[in-house]
């Protein structure tokens, strides 16, 4: 049991430090690339907010990645752009891992291997052959998956990459580990234990001194193996991956001690981190079955076999359709002690049968012979003998042959632990060796420093001396040219004081019509209004209506404050801010009007930028000087186009026209109503001069086939 607490630490999903300046700038660029280097940019994007592994940045964000990644799949797939195609179903290989679902895992990396070995992609081939090793081992198929791993070492010792080396070695020796060889695999660790970690190997700084605990353990050092399984703690910590995994790595500490108590409050904490998680749904869920799978083993220890059974069985089912075996079988094995414990045989010999057919599936030699002695154990207390007798043969074969293996590996571990002595000796030599380089070499530049500072000082007396010299013959010159230049700026300063009033003169213009406009925003009489709709329906008993348009009325009110203090939004910022304040004009006139925003042609409206409450005036204005004197329903409709880096904005209502509203406008309130269109007016001359633009607007009135007024147009 102690064995596996340690076993799953090594799937669990490690974080690096981030790179959001280099996931902005691809954020930045990629509205400007197109076709190939466009599917790229989005296939970069999808692998920096999904691959925990290999890209270092660690946001953790796969259902961003998994969008990105099937945008980049799709228009690969329209372009016929196979190394896009390639890349994009790697990445979605790397998605469905890191959501726990190993089957969609292995699909799509299988499917993707022979396009990128055919487009010569060789770095992304040999990763994918790494990854599949690990899918495979995860699915169950040891044999291939030690097959492929021990294939690629010789590719990455070719190109120098001891990180992956490492990384391989670690996947070879853990499978070798579950088929029951362990002799195979302390070869493996130790070639790992050899190689010298890289400074950015986040998962080898882990997962290191956790197979060092995992040698010590063979070994039957247990205080050995709890200093490197603290080591592994804190390397957790230090190189900032997941807390969870932190919490659970301390778990494991605590489980090898036997205080469980203690192991049970630390998964309780690793399980509070990953609820309050803002990352997805699906990566949640599978870092929560892990921890459930060490509630099970916790509450077995401690004898609480119902807890056990509740949170085993849980983690059963996910794994059982994530395809996830390894830890599969380690749950069945729990559940299946815990129903045993219970002396509930018919439930105990169901678990165990499934752990049965998985182990000899697989060739899980251990969960091979614990499976046997279960039903050894189970069918001794149904008082079936004969079954009983032949399990119980079986058992002991497989047992006895364990056994010779463990003595095998016993003699192994001491010769890794002998390994890891003499490469932690090696190391610290290297780094007293290096420490007395330095010293040798700050030493000597020390003494460079200090002959080139007395010629430094020579220099620069030297120096000072001509610089006086040159000096002072600049300065009769200059005095001289002083003279006639101050008969000039005599000449010219009339000039340059009327220029400043003129620019003086603007900037004040600018500052009362942007306060001028910001009070237009925050309309009193307006504001008034709403508050009375939402009196209305709190007085007739209509608390949902009212809790809806005040909830309206205070995120319009909040948008308004926020975009008065830019001078450019998005184009979406404009018309969230519009349609806010159309709803709550429909609702206070009774939906006596229905409007519309449609788009003439496709616009980013995040790419383009206005200023704020440009839009609305316009809008207001249609309402009461047309719509709100029309007989029947009226209608507002705004449309959008964009050509040629010009955003044109038409306004159109079905109301009585302005002749007729111009008899009607005689109260100060209505008056007040075209104030809007003067302040824009003025904010669009404003713009004109400071940014060197040509913004305008124009009224048009409409007219039906008997030259009614039947609505305007602006």
């Amino acid at each position: 049991m102690k064995l596996k607490w340690l076993i799953l630490i090594s799937f669990f999903p490690l974080f690096a430090h981030s790179q959001s300046l280099w996931i902005d700038s691809l954020k930045n660029v990629l509205p400007s690339l197109k076709d190939g280097a466009r599917i790229d940019c989005l296939n970069e994007l999808g692998a920096e907010f999904s691959d925990r592994y290999w890209s270092k940045s660690k946001y953790q964000q796969t259902d961003t990645a998994y969008m990105y990644t099937m945008q980049a799949l799709s228009e690969s797939e329209q372009l016929h752009y196979s190394r896009g195609t390639g890349k994009a179903l790697q990445n979605l290989g790397i998605i469905a891992e890191e959501h726990g679902d190993f089957k969609a895992a292995l699909y799509y990396t299988q499917k993707s291997l022979p396009i990128l070995e055919k487009e010569n992609m060789s770095a992304e081939y040999h990763r994918g052959r790494v990854f599949l090793g690990y899918c495979l081992y995860q699915t169950g198929s040891f044999a291939e998956s030690i097959d492929i791993s021990k294939k690629e070492i010789p590719y990455y010792e070719a190109i120098g990459d001891s990180e992956h080396i490492a990384m391989v070695c670690r996947m070879t020796g853990r499978t070798y580990d579950i088929l029951g060889n362990a002799q195979d695999a302390f070869t493996y660790y130790k070639k790992n234990f050899i190689i010298q970690d890289d400074a950015t190997d986040v998962n080898g700084k882990i997962m290191s001194p956790y197979y060092k605990s995992l040698v010590y353990l063979a070994a039957g050092d247990t205080v050995n193996a709890i200093l490197c399984r603290r080591q592994a703690s804190t390397a957790s910590l230090n190189q900032r991956v997941s807390l969870a995994s932190f919490y659970l790595h301390k778990a494991a500490v605590f489980s090898l001690q036997k205080q469980y108590d203690s192991a049970l409050f630390e998964i309780r904490k690793s399980i509070w981190h990953i609820q309050s998680s803002t990352t997805d749904s699906l990566y949640r869920k599978a870092e929560l079955m892990m921890s459930y799978c060490f509630f099970t083993d916790a509450f077995l220890s401690l004898k609480n076999f119902d807890s056990a059974i509740i949170y085993g069985q849980r983690s059963i089912d996910f794994y059982k359709n994530a395809g996830n075996i390894p830890d599969l079988m380690w749950a069945l094995k729990m559940v299946a002690s815990a129903y045993h414990s219970k002396k509930e045989n018919a439930n105990a010999l169901l678990y165990t049968r499934q752990l049965f057919n998985y182990a000899q599936k697989t060739g899980a030699k251990r969960h091979k012979r614990d499976a046997l002695r279960l039903f050894w154990s189970i069918y001794e207390n149904r008082h079936n003998t004969v079954l009983a007798n032949s399990y119980h043969l079986k058992y002991a074969l497989l047992n006895d042959a364990l056994e010779k293996e463990k003595y095998i590996s016993q003699g192994e571990a001491w010769k890794a632990i002998t390994d890891i002595k003499a490469a932690e000796l090696r190391y610290q030599n290297n780094l007293r060796v290096n420490a007395e380089r330095n010293n040798a070499r700050i030493e000597f530049i020390n003494r460079e420093k200090s002959i080139q500072f007395y010629v430094f000082i020579a220099a620069i007396a030297l120096v000072s001396l001509v610089a006086v010299l040159i000096a002072r013959n600049y300065r009769l010159k200059r005095n001289k040219e002083q003279l006639q230049i101050m008969m000039a700026e005599a000449k010219n300063s009339l000039e340059k004081q009327k220029r400043e009033q003129e620019v003086a003169h603007l900037y004040q213009q600018k500052t009362e019509l942007e306060m001028q406009a910001l009070r237009a925003q925050m309309n009193p009489h307006f504001i008034f209004n709403c508050l009375s709709s939402v009196n209305r329906f709190i007085l007739t008993n209509k608390v949902d209506e009212a809790s809806d348009y005040l909830t309206k009325f205070s995120r319009l009110i909040r948008m308004a404050l926020q975009n008065s203090e830019r001078p450019l939004i998005t184009l979406e910022s404009e018309l969230e801010a519009l349609r806010l304040y159309l709803d709550l004009e429909r609702v206070r006139f009774k939906n006596a009007f229905n409007y519309s925003i449609t788009f003439i042609n496709a616009i980013d409206v995040n790419t383009v930028y206005i200023p704020p409450m440009l839009i609305q005036p316009f809008a207001e204005n249609a309402i009461w000087h047309g719509l709100m004197h029309k007989k029947g329903v009226g209608c507002l409709e705004i449309q959008l186009c964009a050509a040629d880096r010009q955003l044109t904005c038409a306004v159109i209502d079905n109301g009585i026209g302005r002749s007729k509203a111009a008899n009607l406008n005689s109260r100060s309130a209505e008056k007040n109503k075209s104030m809007g269109l003067d302040i824009t007016a003025g904010r669009l001359a404003l713009l004109n001069i400071s940014r060197n633009k040509a913004a305008a607007f124009t009224i048009e009135d409409l007219t039906d086939d008997e030259g009614n007024g039947c609505g305007t147009k602006v």
